[in-house]
């Protein structure tokens, strides 16, 4: 059966772009040796400020490998999840925790203390300014652990690792991805909303608790195989401005086993400025106070 060799790498391990300057490189991986293309090849998941691609089946040598080529057969390898010790031990030293430490210019203790409970976000103690944003999926199990590093003022976003790249688990055994948040579906009826980013997540769900906020983690990572949890569900989605269109786009896949809409507020109410930052509902949000939204 024919597939493709090379593929972009789909952990959270980002490499310095060629385009843009920042680690926010995903890179093109050979199937068949797990070893990295050149640095050239790979996509800036900047995609809205970047955009900067380079696939290696632009080159013909790698166009004529493909035609021949067949995938080896698949051999499965049992996941490994987060040891539960390591992810307790985690949630807490909060005052090294750049995301917490923003949140700290904006909320109340009463409100972080909350969403930390909520989310269960923890504290890399490995990587200086380290917040991790656990993929729990609904049977509880910890199957991930996305470490990211924000400027503790302004919120933006650094460097991004992984538990498991920093436990130096092959990528063959990572659990299969899911969307951040999703435990908090089980024994739970609100209608869920869903956003890209974990902290736009975290957020939202501060100005409006009554729907449970999920993550996808990626813009390309909203996909129905990732999110079998929103079985019968009622979804709402927000993409960040320049998303809307890539995402109404995905909208049917999900229909067959959720009721699913997508909102347009960002995109009605963004100028030219908030377009070309590419800007989330983060970003709105913040700038207001609670009480306009309640």
């Amino acid at each position: 059966m024919n597939s493709f060799r090379y593929q972009l790498d789909d952990s959270s391990r980002k490499f310095e772009c060629p385009g843009c300057n920042r680690k926010r490189l995903v890179r093109f991986i050979d199937q068949e040796t797990r070893d990295y293309l050149e640095l050239k090849f790979g996509r800036c998941d900047r995609e809205q400020n970047c955009g900067y691609f380079h696939s290696p089946y632009q080159v013909d040598s790698f166009k004529r490998e493909q035609i021949n080529y067949q995938k080896p057969s698949e051999v499965k390898y049992p996941p490994k999840y987060i040891p539960k010790a390591l992810f307790e031990k985690s949630l807490g030293n909060y005052d090294q925790n750049n995301f917490i430490r923003f949140m700290r210019r904006h909320f109340d203790s009463e409100t972080i203390s909350k969403v930390n409970d909520t989310y269960k976000i923890g504290t890399s103690l490995k990587i200086t300014g380290g917040c991790i944003f656990y993929q729990i999926d609904i049977k509880g199990k910890v199957r991930r652990g996305k470490i990211m590093v924000y400027n503790s003022e302004t919120g933006n976003r650094g460097a991004i690792n992984s538990v498991h790249c920093q436990l130096n688990i092959d990528k063959q055994y990572y659990p299969k991805w899911r969307f951040f948040g999703e435990h908090l579906l089980k024994d739970n009826d609100k209608p869920v909303a869903i956003v890209e980013s974990e902290k736009t997540a975290v957020i939202a769900s501060i100005y409006f608790p009554k729907f449970v906020w999920l993550a996808t983690g990626t813009k390309s990572t909203l996909k129905p195989e990732y999110a079998q949890a929103l079985e019968s569900r009622s979804v709402t989605l927000f993409p960040d401005i320049g998303a809307y269109q890539d995402w109404s786009a995905k909208l049917e896949s999900f229909s067959a086993f959720c009721d699913i809409s997508i909102s347009n507020l960002l995109e009605s109410k963004s100028g030219v400025f908030e377009k070309n930052k590419g800007l989330d509902l983060a970003d709105y949000l913040i700038t207001r106070s609670l009480g306009e939204f309640q």
